[in-house]
């Protein structure tokens, strides 16, 4: 039953996303307004350095998904892409030496059938790397994660984690975050609590073995709270959010704060706005550092003001309070403030991906009062969802666009380093780039099909057959 409850939904998401192209093949014309690729130049931004290719630039990639920051290592991952084993995800390491960004290492994933949703979640701390695949289509459906580790600058597999009670559809590396030797994973959709009420587990590392050490659950877990959407980890100190809690799917939610004592997990806190509102969803995104958590609450529908909250709290002993509730000063409905957040020292960053063409703010702390530094936005003009993923730490932030399509890349990440009190954008990460021929191509070929009886979803197979290369342009062109 459950797979067809999922089937009906995916079929309802496919009906929704084909309604632009509709609109955009009637009257049998395509009439694109993208200029062509061998006329376009590099975006030239007087705040931008510095711009970095991937040493891998031809195929394609759904890019960027997630990021992860830890001194000079930077982490992106694509549950989507080209692969050597096909349709499926990566992961892009990059390294700063002497201020300069390089691209490193591109990770697949070990096996072929887990590259459905490799890199879905990733977080990197020192030289260890932890990759979500939180499901496959073929294989194991319940998840799990791989964790990579860097010897001078190679990265190669440690350990594969599977949570000791797995079972189908727990998802589990929905999300993760890692601290030095110890792991934090999600799984939203494990059943304990009932159907979605998920879970969390820690994993700790000794020498170069991994162990299971505890399963965190919510100690008034219920179904639809999606506990272990995202999750944090600082030290001794877990953060777990549960954006579904309080009504089913949709709920104000919460987060719920654990501490490690010897080797022994338990609940300290449970956080939430108590005058939250239906669809809030509080907990959507979450981060910790020291004494200080940061959770989002994108507001997916106008039950409030709509256009997203983040909350600031902060612990004294073993007592948490809420110290500010952070709003955008120009925020506006559907903006998704919110969908995204990280916290370093007194800074924060918040992201608003469809405050379009997507936005994240900087917010500082002086004493326990917080005000907006500065709205950050990425060079170029058609960015896609930046701001869907967002990492700090002290002065740099890496920032993940879904795509980017001034020049056809699809996906890019950028790196903004602060001086001061100002944020400039340094380091942009793109891939693809499509060819003139190919855009020339598919224009025609759109236009072509598009005055013949046929379905949707047969141009668009027809379109991905003849013109495999060339998706960024055909999701471009067909509206979404």
């Amino acid at each position: 039953m459950r797979k067809k409850i999922i089937g009906l939904f995916v079929c309802l998401l496919l009906m929704a996303t084909a309604v632009p192209a509709v609109e955009a093949l009637k009257d049998n014309v395509v009439n694109p307004t993208i200029s062509t690729p061998t006329t376009l130049t590099l975006i030239t931004n007087k705040i931008e350095k510095q711009k970095l290719l991937h040493s891998d630039v031809a195929g394609i990639i759904y890019f960027e998904y997630c990021a992860s920051l830890d001194g000079d290592t930077g982490v992106v991952g694509t549950y989507r892409g080209d692969t050597p084993y096909g349709w499926g995800g990566s992961v892009y390491i990059f390294n700063r030496i002497n201020n300069i960004w390089r691209h490193q290492q591109r990770i697949f994933a070990p096996v072929p059938e887990d590259r459905d949703c490799f890199g879905w979640s990733v977080a990197v701390s020192g030289d260890t790397v932890l990759i979500g695949v939180p499901y496959t289509y073929t294989g194991d459906i319940s998840g799990h994660v791989y964790v990579f580790t860097r010897t001078g600058t190679r990265w190669t597999q440690q350990a594969k984690l599977l949570a000791s009670d797995g079972e189908e559809w727990d998802r589990f590396g929905i999300s993760v975050a890692l601290d030095g030797d110890t792991a934090l994973i999600g799984s939203y959709g494990d059943r304990d609590h009932g159907n979605w009420s998920g879970s969390a587990y820690v994993f700790t590392r000794t020498g170069t073995t991994w162990t299971q050490q505890a399963k965190l659950l919510a100690s008034d877990g219920t179904t639809c709270d999606f506990f272990g959407a995202s999750v944090a980890l600082e030290g001794d100190t877990a953060l777990v959010g549960a954006p579904g809690d309080g009504y089913l799917r949709v709920g104000p939610g919460s987060a719920y704060v654990f501490t490690r004592s010897g080797t022994t997990w338990t609940q300290q806190a449970k956080l939430f706005d108590p005058n939250g509102a239906q669809a809030d969803q509080f907990g959507i995104s979450v981060s910790i550092d020291g004494d200080t958590a940061l959770i989002g609450g994108q507001q997916i529908e106008n039950y409030s003001n709509g256009n997203g909250l983040a909350y600031v709290f902060t612990r004294t002993g073993t007592t948490w309070t809420q110290q500010a509730k952070l709003l955008s000063a120009d925020g506006e409905k559907w903006d998704r403030f919110g969908y995204s957040v990280a916290v370093s020292g007194d800074t924060v960053l918040i992201g608003a991906m469809q405050d379009w063409p997507g936005s994240v703010y900087v917010f500082t702390r002086d004493g326990t009062n917080w005000v907006q530094q500065q709205k950050l936005q990425a060079s170029g003009k058609f960015g896609n969802w930046f701001g869907i993923s967002v990492a700090l730490d002290g002065d740099t932030a890496l920032i993940a666009a879904y795509f980017v399509a001034d020049t056809y890349r699809y996906g890019s990440s950028y790196i903004f380093t602060r001086t001061g009190t100002t944020w400039v954008e340094q380091t942009r990460l793109f891939n693809y780039k499509v060819t003139s021929y190919e855009h020339d191509q598919v224009s025609r070929y759109l236009t072509i099909r598009a005055s013949m009886i046929e379905s949707y979803y047969q141009i668009i197979e027809k379109l991905f057959q003849r013109f495999p290369n060339a998706f960024p342009v055909i999701r471009y062109l067909k509206g979404l």
